[in-house]
């Protein structure tokens, strides 16, 4: 018919995604329901570095089947039972993988991925991080030791902590003073009990024991934690501090348990936000009607008045949150692309919903030639996608209205399998250079060993012989330095992660 069709665009671009990168033919419309590519990877490589190459193939297989049989995993990775069994075991005891019992009479137990779960491996290093800041460095133990089992004992985890402690500590610790400690994790939710046991004889998990006194952690009350933190920022950087200030009251008086990611928090009344700003921020208190009037009446609708009784309660909206704070960040996203031009072009798309060229370029301040072809690189690169609306029934293009507007869901998947991607390059990456530098790593690991043995007999570091050459040090240097650059670029897609899954509340399976 002539004139620009939505359709043909994105058809064009995937022929041209699936012939440039060829194993990637739906990567502009990436969809959990479907494995990706990346997050395939992922996924293997986060086992393999944890549990070995053999339950690294297991899971291979079951993700390429979705889900498999005892005897079809057997069949396929042509191990020994005894083996599949005992890989089978310690992937769901760490919840990568879960099952199901199918039959009545004969029953058959098939696996499958744990999505959900097997992405959150990567935050693990937030959650440690977490809990160290809130409660010290044998909190930090304790959950990396309850990591590290993915299921098991307090006892088990309190001796094996006790154990770390007496020969890093400075400070004496106690039994006593770990398990209190154990109990407040348990109090904030970060750990949770567990009723099934994975039997570490080789049964299938299906004929495990039940038991009560498995403890494993909880990945939705750190979610709670980073989804309040990031929300009192945005405020912030919205307004000012003290609005952020106002926030972090109404969310110290939620009263839904840890982990509890309901869309709404509980209610706070006026006089309970009064009595918590007076204990935190007392020169606050004479503005914080101000302050309420502001956030109730913004049109980010985070904040909401619900009764106007006694000053009024009021409660935070995550749902809009979450909404506008993955806005924000797939703007900031087109920005470090393509430039604070293309920033503003989006941006006003974004706010207007529906927009024709030409309203963009008045809006946006800019030449209609500009305005176009910045609205054309975000159309190509699926940043952008076009609605036609028709005025007679004949498709004319002169008699056609062509609108932008900015596919946020879409752009929220598409950016997630980006970062999944990103996660598995940069550890590839990471392990390839210590790979290369093996032999100084383990030569420098020797060296501490024997400096750390020496001061056990009272021996000086300076009286042992250096066993790097300067040449060596320098090497070493170098390479410790690359890999904390790519740790600290893992973080930060990690943030990344947090904010396109809302916070763990969006179901990727």
């Amino acid at each position: 018919r002539g004139g620009i069709n939505a359709e043909y665009g994105k058809q064009w671009y995937q022929r041209r995604v699936r012939g440039v990168l060829g194993l990637w033919p739906n990567f502009g419309w990436l969809d959990f329901s479907a494995m990706s590519v990346s997050v395939h990877q992922l996924i293997v490589s986060l086992v393999d570095d944890l549990f070995g190459p053999i339950c690294a193939k297991a899971v291979s297989i079951v993700l390429q089947s979705s889900n498999v049989t005892l005897k079809e995993l057997i069949e396929r990775s042509g191990f020994d039972r005894r083996t599949v069994n005992q890989c089978l075991c310690v992937l769901v005891k760490h919840r990568f993988l879960r099952y199901e019992e199918i039959g009545e009479r004969s029953t058959i137990v098939r696996y499958s991925i744990d999505l959900q779960h097997a992405l959150t491996l990567p935050l693990y290093p937030l959650f440690v991080s977490l809990v160290k800041d809130q409660h010290g460095d044998s909190a930090e133990i304790i959950l990396e030791e309850v990591l590290h089992q993915g299921m098991t004992t307090k006892e088990a985890v309190l001796e094996t902590c006790l154990g770390r402690l007496a020969s890093t500590s400075k400070d004496p610790v106690t039994m006593d003073s770990l398990t209190s400690l154990f109990e407040v994790l348990v109090s904030r939710g970060y750990i949770e009990k567990s009723e099934t046991e994975p039997d570490p004889v080789y049964e299938p998990p299906a004929k495990k024991k039940r038991t009560s006194n498995m403890w494993r952690v909880n990945s939705q009350s750190f979610y709670t934690c980073f989804r309040d933190k990031h929300l009192v920022e945005f405020i912030r950087n919205r307004f000012d501090d003290g609005a952020g200030d106002v926030v972090s009251v109404i969310l110290a008086l939620n009263t839904q348990a840890e982990g509890d990611m309901a869309q709404v928090s509980s209610a706070a009344t006026y006089d309970q936000i009064l009595h918590g700003l007076k204990s935190k921020k007392t020169e606050l208190v004479q503005f914080a009607k101000s302050y309420l009037d502001v956030l109730i009446n913004s049109d980010l609708g985070i904040v909401r008045m619900i009764d106007e009784y006694g000053g009024g309660s009021f409660v935070i909206h995550f749902g809009k949150f979450y909404e506008e704070f993955t806005k924000q960040h797939i703007r900031s996203i087109v920005k470090e692309r393509f430039g604070p031009k293309c920033h503003r072009v989006f941006s006003i798309v974004v706010a207007q919903k529906m927009v024709e060229q030409k309203q963009v370029a008045e809006l946006a301040l800019l030449p209609y030639k500009d305005a176009k072809e910045l609205l054309y690189t975000l159309y190509t690169e699926n940043f952008l996608e076009i609605q036609e609306l028709h005025r007679t029934p004949d498709f004319s293009p002169l008699r056609t209205f062509y609108l932008f507007h900015a596919p946020l869901e879409k752009l929220r998947q598409k950016l997630l399998g980006t970062c999944y991607k990103a996660v598995f390059n940069l550890m590839e990456l990471r392990k390839e250079k210590l790979n290369d530098n093996n032999r100084l790593v383990e030569k420098s690991l020797r060296a501490d060993a024997a400096v750390v043995m020496a001061t056990q007999k009272g021996i000086a570091p300076d009286q042992l012989e250096d066993m790097l050459t300067h040449s060596e040090k320098q090497q070493l240097a170098s390479c410790m330095r690359v890999v904390k650059i790519l740790d600290l670029g893992e973080i930060s897609v990690v943030d990344s992660i947090l904010a396109l899954t809302h916070f763990g509340t969006m179901n990727l399976s």
